[in-house]
């Protein structure tokens, strides 16, 4: 493995951490910047979740401490190796010291795949569009203006 293929990506949104957890946890706030399983129901993400497109992908939470961080495992049947089990997205939340909060993406790495590059590629769009989704959505929940 010559090179690491993970996207980053770090955004300051002006919410209370809690609200910006809502947005990350809730399936009526991550239907509107990311995808869900038609069958998947209206409970929020805990440390169980299992969220799966059969024959497609299968995610799974694998860290979950409230307010901080969130990470999924992502499998995908295509890849052909059950083995592959450190390829997935994480969500960290920390607040700094003027009461802003920042949530940090971590998408793969996606060095150990074959066509690594096509998904991380595809992940660099995702992880932008997402955080600034994510930041719309818990600053249009919160402000007072």
């Amino acid at each position: 493995m010559s090179k690491s293929l993970i996207v980053n990506n770090n955004i300051r949104i002006d919410a209370p951490v809690a609200r910006v957890w809502e947005v990350l946890t809730k399936p009526e706030y991550i239907r509107q910047w990311d995808s869900l399983p038609e069958d998947f129901g209206d409970y929020e993400i805990h440390p169980a979740t299992v969220i799966e497109w059969p024959g497609y992908s299968k995610m799974q939470v694998v860290e979950f401490e409230l307010n901080k961080t969130l990470k999924y495992s992502l499998f995908v049947p295509a890849w052909k190796d059950e083995e592959i089990t450190n390829v997935g997205y994480t969500y960290n939340l920390s607040v700094d010291e003027n009461g802003y909060t920042w949530l940090g993406i971590e998408i793969g790495d996606f060095a150990i795949l074959t066509e690594g590059d096509k998904y991380y590629e595809e992940s660099i769009t995702f992880g932008e569009t997402a955080s600034q989704k994510i930041k719309q959505l818990s600053e249009a929940g919160y402000r007072n203006t």
